[in-house]
């Protein structure tokens, strides 16, 4: 070491023991070109306003599995939660099934019956129009029948109360995207099945 180096030190040293700050070492005090120095409570800030949000959304979802009953009213009345079995179609708080083969009106009725529904029951001409949209143009048995002339009944036992009317003069009524009408109760045809969801 040198003799300049040693009067360096000596003379930081005995700057540091008068009381005198060392600007050399302070790294608070020095500004680089082009840093930007960030005060921590504003650097803290953002972070927090993140995370709290991130823990609200967190307890949102985890709310509507463990309270059900607060969210129901939050989903629109045609796409409510419900549980339907696979291959059945949830609407208006009923499940429905499309079937896939064709068969007369009784024998589809059975069908329906083992799946513990009955030939579509439509309450509604919003269900009409959900029906129809999905019967597509392929005529589908829906579950209103004349039995010997008497009065129209639904498949499950409830009188017709003519809110629409069936074209023709058969006694079992299918449907499709554009029209219900009566056709012979042994054609063969595919179907619609509905019942209650739970």
């Amino acid at each position: 070491m040198n003799s300049e180096d040693g009067s360096v030190t000596e003379n930081s040293s005995s700057h540091l023991e008068r009381g005198e700050k060392d600007h050399s070492n302070t790294i608070f005090e020095k500004h680089h070109e082009g840093s930007i120095q960030v005060p921590i409570p504003c650097a803290v800030l953002p972070v927090f306003i993140i995370t709290s949000l991130i823990i609200a959304l967190v307890a949102l979802s985890v709310g509507q599995y463990n309270c059900p009953g607060v969210y129901t009213n939050l989903a629109s009345p045609g796409r409510r939660v419900t549980s339907c079995e696979d291959e059945w179609i949830a609407y208006q708080r009923k499940c429905y099934l499309f079937s896939t083969t064709a068969n007369s009106w009784a024998s589809a009725q059975n069908s329906c019956f083992q799946e513990g529904a009955t030939l579509a029951v439509i309450d509604s001409q919003r269900d009409m129009i959900f029906l129809k949209r999905y019967a597509g143009g392929q005529e589908h048995w829906i579950g209103l029948r004349n039995e010997a002339n008497q009065t129209w009944k639904w498949a499950n036992g409830q009188e017709f109360n003519s809110w629409f009317n069936p074209t023709g003069s058969e006694r079992c009524v299918s449907l499709n995207n554009t029209d219900i009408t009566t056709v012979d109760c042994e054609g063969n045809l595919h179907w619609v099945c509905s019942k209650p969801s739970r």
